[in-house]
């Protein structure tokens, strides 16, 4: 399993994140624009700095 699966460790870290509780059956790249979209930001910028703070937490 790689980290960016559907429901791989990116998406366990970021539904809580976003403030979600439960996962998104569309997947975390859907929720990423959403919120990208409602915080009136590019996706890809939101997505690189998850990116970034998913990476600098502890190893899970």
């Amino acid at each position: 399993m790689t980290d960016f699966e559907h429901f791989g460790p990116f998406s366990e870290w970021l539904w809580p994140r976003l403030g979600m509780r439960y996962a998104s059956a569309l997947g975390w790249a859907v929720e990423i624009e959403r919120a990208a979209e409602a915080a009136g930001t590019p996706a890809v910028d939101l997505f690189f700095e998850l990116v970034d703070e998913f990476r600098a937490e502890p190893v899970r």
